[in-house]
């Protein structure tokens, strides 16, 4: 019966979920992390009509990167849905309530996500990244804006004069406009 109610789940992370906090080995916790979170490969292209039209020409359809049952970050994300919505039930007297549970869950699948997917990268090393292989962050930009305006100048990309922020049917005070101009 619980195996029919995760059939019937909205989506994977719930499903998965679901099985975490009925099962009490963190073993298994780990075997089932480790399934959901490993990249497959797709052994069905998806039927897209633009596939479709691949096949009938001869060609092969795109194959897409391997992707993971649950992705990570997905399930990190029902995690703290959760949490917030139902983390006060107290629902096992062993195992504590359901926001231990979860937290518990959470850093196992932390762990699990690292050694598939190796270390996140910190702000900086992002930074660095992006200075290594020559591109700009919006930080840089917005540095050479301000920069610019201090010299009394304007950036190149910034126009002042362009009403490019004003969303159409409403004017430059923010209010709808209504009727004629």
């Amino acid at each position: 019966s619980e195996r029919e109610k995760d059939k019937q789940s909205a989506t994977r992370e719930i499903k998965l979920l679901r099985q975490l906090l009925r099962e009490s080995n963190s073993s298994e916790r780990e075997k089932l992390l480790t399934d959901a979170f490993t990249p497959k490969e797709a052994l069905i292209v998806p039927g897209t009509a633009a596939n479709a039209a691949k096949a009938i020409d001869g060609e092969a359809p795109e194959q897409e990167k391997p992707m993971p049952e649950v992705p990570p970050p997905d399930f990190i994300n029902c995690c703290k849905a959760v949490l917030l919505n139902f983390g006060n039930l107290n629902i096992d007297e062993e195992r504590g309530d359901l926001a231990t549970q979860i937290k518990l869950i959470a850093s196992e699948a932390e762990v699990v996500a690292t050694r598939i997917y190796g270390q996140g990268m910190t702000a900086k090393e992002q930074q660095d990244r992006a200075w290594k292989e020559q591109t700009t962050s919006i930080f840089d930009l917005e540095t050479l804006e301000i920069e610019a305006e201090r010299r009394g100048e304007v950036a190149p990309w910034a126009n002042p004069d362009a009403n490019d922020d004003l969303i159409p049917g409403f004017g430059p005070d923010g209010k709808m406009q209504i009727g004629g101009t």
